[in-house]
């Protein structure tokens, strides 16, 4: 049965679906935040009262939220350019549209409350993209498994996920399901002011494209509208350069992080010695002779290389082992959107952020749907997912680094 014969919108399911996930994450983030002590790093500027919104704006969201009032390398805040601007922009534009006062505390609630707000037109795309090649069943399983991955509560947070998400599928979703280029491409140039990784939309619009010719009668010239995939980053380059004198800023400002270009076997090496190392934080005896909640969530965060390699191995296996089940362009899309973290890590941490990273590279999950043909492994991948996804939130609202 074609994708026409069997659409359906899927909007009950979507915002069900939406309204449980965040509903859990926003209640037992509230909560956690109150039960696990805080971490020593703890700066008190964005989260007090604790247990508020405020507590979504930790780490990146403190970038995101300076952007938003005063904009790039302008003191007392200088904020690296390595952000990208579309997100902030749009948090500052809420913030004035609705007469808010452009303040610390009040952006640090517009940001999650623009992810939240992002989030359920991400889960509608990718519930058409995963209906009109697989159908229902595993359009279903691929949205629950996004919403409830372990990574997941960044979606609820002040970090441009969700906006991402809700620009690259929606551009994938124009191209494969609506078959129109142009919209695709729009949202394409989006994305690419999102997040740096948004010019890898080119590749499966492109290759789509492509393929699309043998049954897309005279819309050739069509191909012109590819320009515009890029434009996002093109458009920030240009400000950089023009302000800057840099266009590359966004790149080489990373360096303040203490990251840099390295080799894929350079970082496997090290990748795999710190996770070992990450590891034996877990075991050290006198944390299970003596446990509580400060001790463990330290240890767990500090065990993060471990988890970077975990979350890695996973996409990268997940992805392979859907060769034969999902498209090439979103094999290669989801493949691209895994591989930097191997090219551009921290000496200290060489796949940083990668449970993170993962989060945005949606062909994930609809591999990971497709085993919603099987109960009872569905059912237990979602427990064990969720499960996880709440540990790491703890960590998360108790400042504490997770990706």
């Amino acid at each position: 049965m074609d994708y026409e014969n069997r659409k359906s919108t899927g909007v009950g399911f979507v915002l069900a679906v939406y309204a449980a996930s965040r509903l859990l994450y926003l209640l037992s983030g509230s909560l956690l935040s109150r039960v696990v002590p805080t971490s020593p790093f703890q700066r008190v500027t964005l989260d007090m009262p604790p247990g508020t919104m405020n507590i979504w704006s930790h780490w990146d969201g403190e970038h995101y939220v300076q952007l938003a009032i005063s904009g790039y390398l302008n003191p007392p805040a200088n904020v690296s350019p390595a952000f990208f601007p579309l997100y902030p922009l749009l948090m500052r534009s809420f913030a004035q549209l609705f007469g808010g006062p452009l303040s610390k505390e009040a952006l640090s609630v517009w940001g999650p409350l623009l992810s939240l707000m992002f989030l359920p037109f991400a889960l509608y795309f990718l519930y058409h993209i995963a209906l009109q090649g697989w159908g229902k069943e595993v359009a279903r399983g691929t949205v629950l498994c996004l919403a409830f991955f372990p990574t997941t509560f960044f979606l609820n947070a002040a970090y441009t996920e969700s906006l991402f998400l809700a620009l690259s599928c929606g551009a994938i979703w124009a191209v494969r399901v609506r078959k129109d280029l142009l919209l695709g491409c729009i949202l394409a140039g989006f994305a690419a002011a999102t997040r740096n990784v948004g010019i890898f939309l080119v590749v499966p619009l492109a290759y789509e494209w492509i393929v699309a010719q043998g049954g897309w009668e005279g819309k050739r010239r069509e191909g012109l509208y590819l320009a515009l995939a890029p434009s996002g980053l093109i458009v920030y380059m240009g400000y950089l350069w023009v302000r800057f004198g840099d266009p590359l800023l966004f790149y080489s400002a990373q360096k303040n992080w203490g990251r840099h270009a390295t080799g894929p076997l350079s970082t496997a090496g090290r990748a795999w010695a710190s996770a070992v190392e990450g590891a034996g934080r877990l075991i050290e005896p006198w944390l299970w002779a003596h446990p509580s909640l400060g001790s463990l969530a330290d240890h767990l965060a500090k065990a993060d290389n471990l988890f970077n390699l975990a979350f890695f191995v996973f996409a990268v296996v997940v992805l392979l082992v859907g060769l034969r089940d999902l498209p090439l362009s979103l094999t290669i899309y989801g493949l691209l959107l895994v591989a930097p973290a191997t090219l551009f890590g921290t000496p200290e941490s060489p796949l940083m952020g990668t449970p993170r990273y993962v989060l945005v590279a949606f062909p994930i999950f609809i591999v990971l749907g497709l085993l919603s043909r099987n109960r009872v492994l569905f059912g237990g991948f979602l427990f064990l997912s969720t499960a996880a996804s709440v540990a790491l939130c703890a960590l998360f609202v108790s400042w504490r680094f997770v990706a």
